[in-house]
């Protein structure tokens, strides 16, 4: 009986680690894009974007999808200009459903 406890056991671990492998144990939204604004607005050297905040969306995909292609100095200098875009909300912070600025950077 115990062998067949332990049988058990072990086909139940292997079909979880299967499971979490081929499916994962977090949903995730499939196929969801960024919805950004048609206008790109600029203030002075700060060219911006707005754009609402999906589930899973962090500060740095949204930047790194936003400026595809160019070269972005530091997390650090995305954070800052995120803070000052942006001068009510914390970069760690982002709300699901809530629009923020995030800033466009150019290949200079």
């Amino acid at each position: 009986m115990k062998r067949f406890f332990a049988f058990l056991a072990i086909a139940f671990i292997l079909y979880i680690i299967y499971y979490d492998v081929s499916f994962g144990t977090l949903p995730v939204a499939k196929n969801e894009t960024i919805e950004a604004t048609e206008v790109i607005a600029q203030t002075p050297n700060n060219p911006y974007t707005e754009i609402k905040v999906n589930a899973g969306d962090t500060l740095l995909s949204i930047v790194e999808k936003i400026n595809e292609g160019k070269q972005i100095s530091s997390i650090e200098t995305v954070i800052k200009d995120f803070e000052v875009l942006n001068p009510d909300s914390q970069a760690e912070l982002l709300k699901i459903g809530k629009t923020y600025k995030f800033p466009l950077y150019t290949d200079e």
